[in-house]
């Protein structure tokens, strides 16, 4: 299966200029770039600092003169390179960019956090020569667009659908295949991967600067949303010399830049929820805080109940994200004493529609009228509550929607 990203793709083909493209690995952006962006060559710089490159159907490497006599004759005739994880040229490339003329459209791509950030830097050289396009995990409207042909039922789609955004997982794919089973094959096989996806993206930081930032998506993991529970987490494990949440401000800040964290306005409070960008992250670190899975391998059964654990938390994450986009309106929930909504979106802080989300398979008439209860008490456009089939639930007071609702 291949699955479409087209505002992505049409904004890097619109960009009359050199563009810097980044995001953690395997987040789709060598594929998206060789596939669907029209370019004349297409570098790769390989850990020894040698480059390789296709000449005539076969792989080649070229020492670094060579590739740099190549880029700037290419560039200077107005071509389209790609240099896929040019941070491993160092200082010496970043030199030779700034002294270039700045003719043909050159793109950059990176899958470390500290070269990005020192390229986008205030005090670099090269600020404002490179558009930035920040490669994300594949949106969820994409993935719902390319399961529509598929014949799974509206919550096995839903779950699905979250699953894919992760391109790592769409070779296991199989429609002949229960879709729990699609699911639960895909965790299994993949989730030992996750600290290695991330561990890429801080490769270049000490080992003491990760281990903080390991320590962060374990935090979330548990449960420890805001600043402040973070710092106590990672103090309380010996990550930070104080209990001080602004010692965690940085972190956090980096990795919702470089798209691992997201943070969410918590309405009529000065603080914000942190979450991790990808269900996968999510999953992995839960499963190791509560079931300690990377010292053993964890049976099919204990990964189903993870599943059933954390996948109503996954697909409010996923609506209140997608509804935000659709709507062009800031993600935000509210937290009482009383009550928590999980969808709250605003525009210049004030609630514009709000939503529950209830994602179990008996939906009964008693949830129905707690969601009434809560949700009427706001003056909203709109109020809705998200089941896995909307056929099967009614409502006087609120607008029922599944995942056809989404497309």
């Amino acid at each position: 299966m291949i699955i479409q990203r087209p505002e992505l793709t049409r904004r890097i083909k619109e960009l009359d200029k050199w563009i810097m493209v980044f995001g953690r690995r395997k987040t789709g952006k060598t594929f998206l770039l060789r596939e669907f962006i029209p370019h004349d060559e297409y570098f790769f710089v390989k850990r020894d600092r040698s480059i390789l490159t296709e000449d005539n159907g076969k792989m080649k490497n070229l020492v670094i003169d060579t590739f740099t006599e190549i880029l700037q004759r290419e560039l200077n005739n107005g071509k389209t390179i790609v240099v896929d994880e040019f941070h491993r040229l160092g200082d010496e490339f970043f030199d030779l960019l700034h002294s270039m003329e700045k003719s043909g459209k050159l793109i950059l791509v990176s899958s470390t956090l500290s070269f990005s950030k020192k390229l986008l830097d205030k005090r670099s050289p090269l600020l404002g020569l490179f558009a930035e396009v920040p490669v994300p995990i594949i949106d969820l409207s994409n993935t719902l667009d390319a399961l529509d042909s598929k014949h799974f039922n509206k919550k096995d789609t839903m779950e699905l659908a979250i699953t894919l955004r992760e391109p790592i997982t769409i070779d296991y794919l199989d429609s002949s295949n229960d879709a729990r089973e699609t699911l639960l094959k895909v965790l299994t096989s993949t989730l030992r991967t996750i600290p290695a996806l991330v561990g890429e993206i801080f490769q270049e930081e000490n080992r003491q600067l990760s281990n903080k930032y390991e320590g962060v998506l374990r935090a979330i993991a548990t449960g420890n949303t805001s600043s402040g529970s973070i710092a106590d987490y990672l103090f309380s494990n010996r990550l930070i010399d104080k209990n001080d949440p602004s010692l965690v401000q940085q972190y956090l800040a980096n990795m919702v830049e470089f798209g691992v964290l997201k943070k969410t306005e918590i309405y009529n409070k000065r603080k914000k929820r942190y979450s991790h960008s990808s269900h996968l992250i999510h999953l992995y670190y839960y499963a190791d805080e509560h079931y300690n899975i990377s010292e053993r391998h964890p049976l099919m059964e204990e990964m189903d109940r993870i599943v059933d654990d954390v996948m109503p938390h996954l697909v409010e994450d996923q609506i209140r994200e997608h509804l935000a986009k659709k709507n062009g309106l800031t993600e935000g929930i509210i937290e009482k004493p009383e009550h928590d909504v999980d969808v709250c979106l605003l525009r210049f802080q004030k609630p514009q529609i709000i939503g529950e989300v209830k994602w179990k398979d008996e939906i009964s008439q008693s949830d129905v009228q707690r969601a009434e209860e809560v949700l009427t008490q706001y003056e909203v456009d709109k109020r809705f509550l998200f089941v896995p089939d909307e056929e099967k639930v009614e409502s006087d007071e609120l607008e029922i929607n599944d995942i056809e609702d989404l497309k």
